[in-house]
């Protein structure tokens, strides 16, 4: 450790009050990380062993409502533990490069806030599920940057529903999207005559983001099981907030250079029906029509990249968007290579 790095350390809580023997003790077991900007440090409901001080840089605060306490460096309140709970009652990110210091709470002797002295505002425990901690820990929000974060929040709206109220009708338009924070939901779709569960979804889940992205029908209705209560999300929010960041297109001259590069291996993928690619694909791709994306994820390899075609670039939206859900790396083949005789 530098000696800068110690100058700080050394007005931190609880180091100014250790002897010099007690402080060289606890610095060779802590650790000093650099974290980029928009870095999640821990969140909120997360159990963790360990203590942090912010030494350089700044970060948000953010507690149950998502409302954000800035601490900056210097600042009276960096010389304490940044939220010293187990579990956390905040949601910690960076707002600038920054420098954090990292101390297993048991070489020092910190515990939770009834034995600290931490500033950070307690927060009141909800009963429901942290739909937005849930969220949160999405690979989606790698995607979106740190200032869009506290927005896309604030729009969201609360609605309750009775038992057997219908949320989502299949067929309709969609208009929101959709976070379960209690309750619990079931997902029915219907083929002709015949009408078969899909699944249930419990607090904490969420759903909708197919109509929303694909710009296509609800392909399913969904019912309360129980009372409960949704946040929503409108459409134009999405679309701007969260889907914007999460789907970005490439051209099929780029989706080559990077087929040639080998490294990590790209695939393009076809998500048109099988009737649709008898008039032909692009060549190399593989066809996985979207409404059977979720289906083979782990067939997928995710250390690979994939790009997703189709002949209007909305079904390919979707299956970019879901993979990139589900931590793999998507992007969408441009909507104008899409429409070109290699694929229609």
């Amino acid at each position: 450790m530098d000696s800068t790095d110690l100058a700080l350390i050394k007005v931190l809580v609880p180091f100014r009050d250790m002897t010099e023997k007690q402080l060289e003790q606890a610095v060779t077991k802590a650790q000093v990380c650099l974290m980029p900007t928009g870095r999640m440090i821990f969140k909120r409901n997360d159990e963790d062993d360990c203590a942090y001080w912010l030494l350089s840089g700044s970060m948000d605060l953010l507690d149950e409502k998502f409302e954000a306490k800035r601490r900056t460096a210097g600042d009276e309140a960096a010389k304490h533990p940044i939220d010293n709970n187990t579990p956390h009652k905040l949601t910690a990110v960076t707002t600038e490069d920054s420098k954090i210091l990292i101390v297993d709470r048991a070489d020092i002797g910190l515990f939770n806030s009834s034995q600290s002295t931490s500033p950070d505002v307690k927060v009141e425990e909800d009963e429901s599920v942290d739909w937005m901690s849930t969220l949160l820990s999405s690979p989606l929000f790698e995607f979106i940057p740190p200032a869009n974060i506290q927005l896309l929040f604030s729009k969201f709206e609360e609605t309750r529903y009775d038992t057997g109220d219908v949320v989502i009708k299949q067929g309709e338009t969609g208009d929101y999207f959709y976070v379960i924070q209690t309750g619990k939901v079931k997902i029915e779709r219907t083929v002709g005559n015949k009408t078969s569960l899909q699944a249930e979804l419990k607090a904490g889940d969420n759903f909708g983001q197919d109509a929303l992205v694909s710009d296509i029908p609800r392909n399913a209705t969904i019912t309360m099981l129980t009372k409960g209560t949704m946040m929503r999300l409108s459409a134009p929010d999405f679309e701007s907030l969260l889907m914007k960041p999460v789907v970005e297109k490439v051209s099929l001259k780029e989706t080559r250079e990077m087929i040639a590069h080998g490294d990590p291996k790209t695939f393009i993928l076809d998500v048109r029906n099988p009737k649709e690619v008898q008039s032909g694909m692009i060549d190399g791709a593989v066809n996985v029509p979207v409404l059977l994306i979720r289906k083979n994820l782990k067939k997928l390899k995710q250390e690979a990249i994939y790009v997703t075609s189709c002949n209007t670039g909305k079904r390919a939206k979707l299956a970019a968007y879901i993979l990139n859900e589900k931590g793999f790396t998507a992007y969408v083949l441009n909507n104008e290579q899409a429409n070109t005789k290699e694929i229609t």
